[in-house]
């Protein structure tokens, strides 16, 4: 009896087993780009509705006064894993971290840190008449934390590192900051195409801890970007 064909059998085994071999050891040894975030101060992006006097501020500190991204860009919806229950008619939504305030928060809903939650923005600008692509963005705004005051933000955790997803597949790791102030991550050109939703997931990966609470809590993540001015 030949055994010619059983030697091309296992031969063909055997390079197959090498090819997914090298390739398995090629696709994990391309990690995911970590990003820094950069400390900036809340002065650089917080102004007071208005003014008696150069130094007299009236009214509430508003995020962004005057013209930014949002002149022409915008978030179609936000949606996350989980939330925290509302407790004393304060609620804990994901879209207070894209209201343009301070005072709110997204907190994330599981008994522990929240490892593994989310918070998933969708960009869709087929509403925008003739809208042809253009517009994107590269930077994100963050207030880490429930930033309602100081004692506040101690009490409750913080995000360390969160992974992010662009339409589902991973783009890179963002490390942050343990800062009460604003923070900025710069991501790279993302662009949004006509005709097609554009999704971005921030999923928790670390925290840090919080003195009192393990609820894990950001107050802003908001934009900047391109194609609006």
């Amino acid at each position: 009896m030949s055994t010619c064909g059983v030697f091309e059998k296992n031969d063909m085994k055997l390079k197959l087993t090498i090819f997914f071999l090298t390739f398995s050891s090629i696709l994990f040894s391309q990690e995911l780009k970590t990003i820094q975030a950069v400390q900036r101060t809340d002065s650089e992006f917080f102004d007071y509705e208005d003014y008696e006097a150069p130094d007299k501020p009236i009214g509430e500190l508003i995020f962004l006064k005057g013209c930014s991204w949002y002149c022409g860009g915008s978030v179609k919806s936000i949606n996350a894993s989980s939330e925290l229950k509302e407790n004393n008619e304060i609620n804990y939504s994901p879209k207070n971290a894209h209201d343009f305030n301070k005072n709110t928060a997204w907190i994330e809903g599981k008994p522990d840190f929240g490892v593994g939650e989310f918070i998933e923005y969708c960009f869709d600008f087929n509403e925008i008449k003739g809208y042809k692509g253009g517009l994107g963005i590269n930077r994100i705004l963050l207030a880490n934390g429930y930033k309602k005051n100081k004692q506040i933000w101690e009490n409750n955790s913080r995000i360390k590192q969160l992974k992010v997803y662009l339409n589902d597949k991973p783009y890179a790791i963002l490390d942050l900051l343990d800062s009460f102030e604003i923070q900025t991550i710069d991501i790279g050109e993302i662009k949004f195409p006509a005709n097609r939703e554009t999704k971005l997931k921030f999923e928790i990966t670390q925290v840090y801890e919080g003195k009192k609470h393990k609820d894990t809590a950001i107050s802003l993540l908001m934009f900047d970007g391109i194609g609006v001015h």
